[in-house]
């Protein structure tokens, strides 16, 4: 496209969902970017030791599933996404054991960093016990008067 067709007239228009084939152009404009101001982060990412690992912790008693941690691994960060204790179970140490795992074997696979979002009536004081600290709130996230809070922490080195 030459400069002085950006003068032509354009519209803005909706579709149902991101696998609509002009979505590709807009990811494929994403990475050009990206790879252009920061290369050696692209580059990095696209090395196949460094894609995105699972990292998935269940917790048992009598043969069911009590809890669970759903997380993945990618260059230096865990990224926890889920962690949920089944009501009559928590407050027993399931929550902190699954944490605690959970970072030593990003640890082990060379992360330095841990992230994890909740809902302030969910796990904020649970998390920031354990050493996470908030980097970051949207009030209202629910649009019912709740925050949304991110949190960080840094990871012992490995050992």
């Amino acid at each position: 496209m030459s400069e002085a067709d950006t003068s032509l007239t354009w519209n803005l228009t909706s579709v149902a969902d991101t696998s609509a084939s002009d979505c590709d152009l807009v990811r494929q404009w994403l990475r050009e970017h990206n790879g252009s101001v920061n290369p050696a982060f692209m580059e990095q990412l696209r090395q196949p030791g460094h894609a995105s690992q699972p990292l998935i912790l269940l917790t048992h008693a009598n043969g069911n599933v009590v809890g669970g941690l759903l997380a993945e691994t990618q260059l230096s960060w865990l990224r926890i996404s889920i962690m949920s204790v089944h009501p009559e179970w928590r407050s027993k140490g399931i929550g902190a054991a699954l944490l605690a795992e959970a970072e030593q074997l990003a640890v082990a696979r060379g992360c330095k960093h841990a992230y994890v979002d909740t809902m302030e009536y969910q796990a904020p004081q649970f998390y920031l016990s354990r050493g996470f600290e908030i980097v970051g709130q949207i009030p209202d996230w629910d649009s019912h008067g709740h925050s949304k809070m991110y949190f960080s922490k840094h990871l012992p080195s490995r050992r």
